[in-house]
């Protein structure tokens, strides 16, 4: 188990910086890589994913930080949590095709029409929510010091991606993205948002 433990504090460490990097080069960038190219978006965000890989597996262990020994607790909440990212996975997964996912539209200008039923009737930003959820899991099953910072700096990255994202959707969609932005909350449902997502896919 404490093998297990130390291998998910190693994944967050490692996976989180790339997610983050990734996401803030294609949102950051969005501008420049539509007068440039997606393959030269892809390239420098390929770049400092390197780096930031590099730099997370030298620094592994300051980064993982102390063991605060295995929790049966935190553990079975953390798995409870974890799982549950994967309730929201599904029905995200049926709305986005993989260019999406990927950030094509976003780097190339290509409209697409602007995603709002389903989990996106939720919140904006129901992927990011998917993953924060996710850390949240796998910090809590890990249980170790260093992870949970990460975590938490990893959660506040992706607000930040967040809020890249929303100035990109903004210059995209205009008065659409504004007034879908006055009806649905960015990425914390509502109680009502919760029985909604349940019904739609529960009942």
């Amino acid at each position: 188990m404490d093998e297990f433990r130390y291998i998910l504090g190693i994944v967050i460490i490692v996976i989180m910086p790339v997610v983050i990097t990734f996401w803030v080069v294609i949102h950051g960038g969005s501008k420049v890589w539509r007068k440039r190219s997606p393959e030269m978006a892809y390239s420098v965000a390929g770049f400092f994913i390197v780096i930031a890989i590099l730099l997370a597996i030298s620094f592994r262990s300051e980064l993982i930080g102390r063991d605060l020994g295995f929790n049966l607790l935190f553990f079975i909440v953390g798995a409870l949590i974890y799982i549950s990212s994967f309730v929201l996975w599904r029905p995200v997964k049926r709305h986005l095709d993989f260019k999406t996912f990927a950030g094509v539209p976003e780097i190339t200008n290509t409209r697409i029409e602007l995603i709002q039923d389903g989990p996106f009737s939720i919140v904006r930003h129901p992927r990011y929510l998917m993953v924060a959820i996710g850390v949240a899991g796998w910090c809590l099953m890990s249980h170790y010091a260093g992870v949970y910072l990460v975590g938490i700096l990893s959660i506040v990255g992706l607000f930040l991606v967040v809020r890249l994202e929303e100035k990109d959707l903004l210059e995209r969609f205009g008065d659409d993205y504004r007034a879908y932005q006055k009806r649905v909350p960015q990425m914390v449902p509502t109680i009502a948002g919760i029985k909604q997502f349940w019904h739609e896919n529960f009942s």
